[in-house]
């Protein structure tokens, strides 16, 4: 029996976990193909490659991202394959199971619990045993297979890589589909190592673990983090989610410690009010955990992602305001200003009417008014969104955006209402609004273009000529650029630039602020990457102490 694993992702970078568990729990006797695509292709493409491989068995597995992109393509395979049997499963078969009349089975749940003894009986034309899972009981498992093959690595090694060492969450939070399970389960540490090592020895550029809280309990957190530092390989990042809560002195330590780029993390702090977090069945203990997360960030060793909700029960847009003002003071690599989606299944779906939560009828079920918070107040919200994802979390701005913050009399989040209005630059703004800056704010608008691959990137005739001169002077270029040391001038002359910016910069810590107001030489090393490389650059800065014109 020849089976279809289709996976429809929300982007081409991205994997589907659960295809990879299908194959492995399936009977010997299949065989199963593993296609992925996702949902910026033509459905018509798609389709046309799922028909022409004429499947006995096609399976899917079903998110918000995808619900749309499966509710067009499988009645439209059914017409033209009409004795292929669609075996669907994930989240919204499970808790949405009405909105799929069009397939011949739904899987509720953790998939090893149903689909070998589905599959079997339908590969041997026996009867369909009777499984909870497909009576839309959601079933949980202890212990799940690995799902990767060595043959799998040459695909993966282009992908986002998902990986769990737990399953279910010791936390109930009312917004969040896990709170529909009552168990957690977690691997033996010595398989969770072995199958680490798979990833490292493998060097999967992003393997991102699906644990829903990764630092609970505490100790099996630090052995886990301990090992992947003591196996690190260059290249190899882990991204995995972090309660702030759970964060002692001894795994701080341990992140703080780990090489740069080993590690992301994502950390949900959603909202800081209380009401709202008491209804959400939430906690926080921001005064310590601030601190915590100050000292993650200022070490500069680990990307921190973190999380807001806006149109959480009891919080009003000023009480938004405020979280947003908390979470900001941290700076953090990146925010995400997310809306509460009622997922079908969790607390607060439930509760929607108490709440006065008008919101989506489709995926992803968004929240667009709420008892404490109006669409008005939800449109600037996504106003300030949009920034977050255009400016402040591509970092192409940010040491423009830590002055401005550093400097503005009023609320963060105020300031970042004035930066999302309109299309203009956000030195174009602050020109506008603290006019007397104007030079600092084109200055550091003009840096930041430089060291973070910015469009902005014009050198002037004299700053050219101090290139010249510079390096024309080799004790000093071996001063400022030892490890240039074995290259010829022509090499070194590609990776560096000289620009003149309208103050006297303080290089001590994580953004280049402004000292005084005077000008001065900086010195850009863009090291191996080249000036003419597409992308990015990242650079390194360097104060010039010496006049070269």
């Amino acid at each position: 029996m020849k089976i279809g694993l289709i996976g429809i992702n929300s982007q081409f970078v991205h994997s589907s976990l659960a295809l990879y568990y299908l194959r492995e729990t399936a009977p010997d006797q299949c065989q199963c193909v593993m296609k992925e695509y996702n949902i910026n292709e033509p459905i018509l493409e798609t389709f046309y490659d799922i028909a022409g491989s004429h499947y006995d068995i096609i399976a899917i597995p079903v998110y918000i991202w995808n619900r749309e992109v499966v509710g067009k393509l499988v009645p439209l395979l059914k017409q033209v394959c009409p004795k292929t049997i669609f075996v669907l499963g994930g989240p919204e078969p499970t808790y949405a199971p009405d909105a799929f009349p069009y397939a011949d089975y739904l899987v509720a749940g953790a998939l090893e619990a149903t689909w070998p003894q589905l599959v079997g009986a339908l590969a041997n034309g026996e009867d369909i045993p009777d499984l909870p899972g497909l009576h839309g009981i959601p079933q949980f498992v202890q212990s799940w297979p690995f799902p990767y093959r060595e043959s799998d690595l040459e695909h993966l090694k282009h992908r986002l890589v998902y990986y769990e060492t737990s399953r279910g969450c010791p936390y109930q939070c009312a917004f969040c589909l896990s709170s529909a399970e009552s168990s957690t389960a977690f691997l033996p540490m010595e398989r969770v190592k072995k199958e680490l090592r798979f990833f490292l020895d493998a060097k999967i550029p992003v393997v991102k673990l699906v644990d829903r809280t990764f630092n609970y309990p505490k100790e099996r957190a630090k052995e886990i983090i301990a090992f992947l530092i003591e196996h690190y390989q260059p290249g190899v990042t882990f991204h995995f989610e972090l309660k702030g809560e759970l964060i002692d002195e001894e795994m701080l330590s341990l992140l703080i410690s780990a090489p740069k780029g080993l590690f992301q993390v994502e950390i949900g702090v959603q909202t800081l009010n209380e009401e709202a977090l008491r209804e959400s069945r939430r906690h926080s203990q921001w005064q310590r955990v601030k601190e915590v997360y100050r000292k993650l960030i200022d070490a500069e060793n680990i990307h921190t992602h973190f999380d807001l909700i806006a149109g959480l029960p009891h919080e009003d847009y000023l009480s938004f305001q405020r979280s947003f003002d908390q979470v900001m003071s941290i700076e953090p690599n990146y925010l995400q200003l997310g809306f509460l989606k009622l997922l079908p299944g969790t607390k607060l779906w439930n509760e929607r009417t108490e709440h006065g939560y008008v919101a989506e009828p489709f995926p992803p079920y968004e929240v667009v008014r709420g008892n404490d918070i109006v669409p008005d107040e939800l449109a600037v919200l996504k106003k300030i969104d949009g920034f977050l994802d255009r400016i402040y979390n591509k970092g192409t701005a940010r040491n423009l955006l830590h002055y401005a913050i550093s400097i503005w009399e009023g609320s963060i989040f105020s300031l970042f209402y004035q930066l999302a209005q309109g299309q203009e630059s956000p030195a174009a703004v602050l020109c506008r609004e603290i006019p007397e800056q104007a030079e600092i704010w084109q200055g550091l608008e003009r840096l930041d273009s430089f060291l973070y691959g910015g469009k902005k990137n014009f050198v002037a005739p004299e700053e050219e000529a101090a290139v010249r001169t510079f390096l024309r002077d080799r004790e000093k270029v071996m001063e400022y650029l030892p490890h240039y040391r074995d290259l010829p001038e022509r090499e070194i002359y590609k990776r560096i630039r000289i620009i003149t910016l309208p103050f006297q910069p303080d290089l001590s810590g994580r953004f280049v602020t402004v000292a005084a107001k005077s000008s001065a030489k900086v010195l850009i090393d863009y090291k191996n990457k080249g000036m003419r490389k597409k992308g990015r650059n990242e650079a390194s800065i360097f104060l010039l102490k010496h006049k070269f014109l």
